[in-house]
């Protein structure tokens, strides 16, 4: 029996570790930037696939990769960087998205929500 929606995005959003990777314990500001993202993927139907770098923990998905891989109809795949409002990608993450742009994808770095739905309303055209 599988999970309904409900529980998927309370497990989504509730397995970060209590222990925060960065020495200060700072908690990155784009967290809820990633849960609605997560929430979007979750509402469509079929359920949007993806592969997420959650922000808590240190990556060990590449070094710069971006935090969101989705996976959306009809074969395309979407790269998503979130960052708070004034912060910038840093120098690993520029690399990975000079890598990505050699192999024909764009990182898009988003700030908002409506930044995310924006470049998916462009996607679809």
């Amino acid at each position: 029996m599988g999970w309904t929606k409900l529980q998927w995005l309370n497990y989504e959003t509730k397995r970060a570790p209590k222990k925060p990777f960065n020495p200060d314990g700072a908690v990155p500001l784009e967290i809820p930037l990633h849960n609605r993202i997560i929430k979007h993927c979750l509402e469509q139907w079929p359920r949007w696939k993806y592969i997420h770098a959650n922000p808590v923990v240190k990556s060990t998905i590449g070094k710069g990769c971006q935090d969101f891989t989705l996976f959306l109809p009809s074969g395309r795949v979407l790269c998503v960087e979130c960052k708070a409002r004034d912060e910038k990608p840093d120098k690993d993450q520029l690399i990975w998205h000079k890598e990505m742009e050699m192999l024909g994808h764009t990182v898009h770095v988003i700030r908002s929500f409506e930044e995310f739905l924006n470049i998916l309303e462009d996607q679809s055209k």
